[in-house]
């Protein structure tokens, strides 16, 4: 852990001295550093008893350095970025771990028409701290195994864009990942998955379509039993999901818009050969975006892999997420998310049937208030945050207690980058449940090409897989 870290502070350091000599060659060179200190009542994201050994408090600390490399050219734009995450508990210093994440992406305009984008990332570290480790705007909501489970994970993504006239554009996006915690027997989780999508522009409005087809494969599922003196036995299973859905974006004014989708999915269960079952998805969300401040309100109805939990879950989700200003002439702003999660996994029954499991019910709520001494949400903050996660899941028979995760975390952090960001990030995640080719974004006002048009030099944010 000494080495990765000396690394990851070397590496800072470089960015600093390099900067200027980067800029001149069409490159952008960046490091970025988030430090904390906090308490929280759960350590390792234990299940409170009967069915777990119960929460233990500790306080901890968290640094995390790294380095994001840019460089364009008037065809593409390429982004390569290492974070190094280390968290240190006071009096459990068995559950203290490090991560290492790395991540490439690549877009590259192939003709005045056609556009290219590649991604891989990879990534180290534990479950107890993971949600820790991203902004309050950005944390996942979906139920997770707990304990402090090590894994490692990688994935890798693709797409390809035609745009055969300015309001009309095609896409095809593929995705893979692979999930391998560091246990015995390793329950790994590969999904593969691919997207094709058609899209249509006009002044105030966006109507696509999405057909998404996912391959998922599970290694080492416990299948628990009606008699609890007996052990488990283990499985592999093999899934398959196919969505359809048609968007309607619709822009509300400058500031606001709104995007409804409509359609169904199918699974499969490729290993019993069950019938499949069919159910329908959905999304509904309203989104604000500013310059200073952004928001989004939405409802999803899917089905989607949980490489924690080793299922293809069927969930309602309802979120909230916000970043914005409180008080411009101090320099305080909120972000954060908030949001509950009602999910049952699909899995076969003792006759073969492909039916739905015990219910988890997953709550989060995560809020920051940060001070930026510069302007209202930028790149060097000192928060407040706080962080709440419950998380309950039906027992399987009358004879074993309902599981039950409660861990609330309160930490001070300060985050910086150097240089600052020609233009602001996001700060919050929209809902993307039908696959990255599928309907996604805000609608356009006008009837402007999607992609750029040959010869011009895309931005650094459009790298982001």
């Amino acid at each position: 852990m000494r080495s990765g870290r000396g690394i990851a502070v070397a590496a800072f350091g470089c960015a600093i001295l390099t900067h200027d000599d980067a800029r001149a060659q069409d490159a952008y060179l960046q490091g970025v550093f988030t430090g904390s200190i906090g308490v929280t009542d759960n350590v390792s994201s234990a299940a409170e008893r009967p069915a777990g050994p119960g929460p233990e408090a500790d306080g901890f600390g968290t640094a995390s350095p790294g380095l994001i490399f840019t460089y364009t050219t008037p065809r593409t734009s390429q982004t390569l970025s290492y974070t190094f995450s280390a968290s240190f508990f006071f009096r459990h210093w068995a559950a203290s771990s490090y991560s290492n994440m790395a991540m490439w992406s690549g877009r590259f305009v192939t003709s005045p028409r056609t556009t290219l984008t590649l991604g891989a990332a990879g990534s180290q570290g534990q479950l107890n701290t993971i949600a820790l480790e991203g902004t309050p705007g950005t944390t996942p909501l979906q139920g997770t195994e707990g304990g402090t489970t090590n894994f490692v994970q990688a994935s890798f993504n693709e797409g390809f864009s035609f745009q055969p006239s300015p309001v009309w554009a095609l896409g095809q996006g593929a995705t893979f990942l692979v999930y391998n915690p560091l246990e015995d027997p390793p329950q790994r989780t590969y999904t593969v998955s691919n997207t094709l999508s058609a899209q249509r522009i006009f002044r105030h409005d966006t109507v696509s379509g999405a057909l998404s087809v996912g391959y998922t494969h599970f290694d080492n599922v416990p299948v628990t039993d009606a008699d609890p003196t007996t052990p488990d036995t283990i499985e592999d299973r093999d899934q398959l999901l196919t969505t359809l859905v048609a968007s309607w974006q619709h822009d509300l004014g400058r500031r606001f818009s709104s995007q409804l989708d409509v359609g169904g999915v199918v699974a499969t269960d490729l290993t019993g050969g069950a019938d499949s079952l069919v159910r329908p998805a959905g999304l509904a969300a309203l989104r604000y975006t500013h310059d200073r401040g952004e928001g989004e309100l939405a409802y999803a109805y899917t089905a989607t892999p949980n490489v924690f939990l080793q299922q293809i879950q069927l969930s309602h989700q309802l979120t909230l997420r916000a970043a914005a200003p409180l008080r411009p002439a101090w320099h305080l702003s909120v972000e954060g998310s908030a949001g509950g999660q009602i999910a049952q996994p699909l899995e076969p029954n003792a006759a073969g049937e492909l039916v739905t499991g015990p219910t988890t019910i997953a709550v989060l709520t995560d809020v920051a208030l940060l001070w930026s001494p510069v302007v209202v949400i930028p790149d060097f903050a000192l928060a407040l945050r706080y962080q709440h996660t419950n998380q309950r899941t039906e027992a399987r028979t009358s004879a074993l207690p309902d599981t039950r995760i409660v861990r609330n975390a309160v930490l001070v952090s300060v985050s910086g980058a150097f240089p600052r960001r020609m233009e602001p990030g996001s700060r919050i995640t929209m809902t993307q449940p039908f696959g990255s080719a599928g309907p996604v974004g805000p609608p356009h006002r006008d009837p402007t090409p999607i992609e750029p048009p040959e010869g011009t030099e895309p931005s650094a944010s459009d790298a982001t897989p």
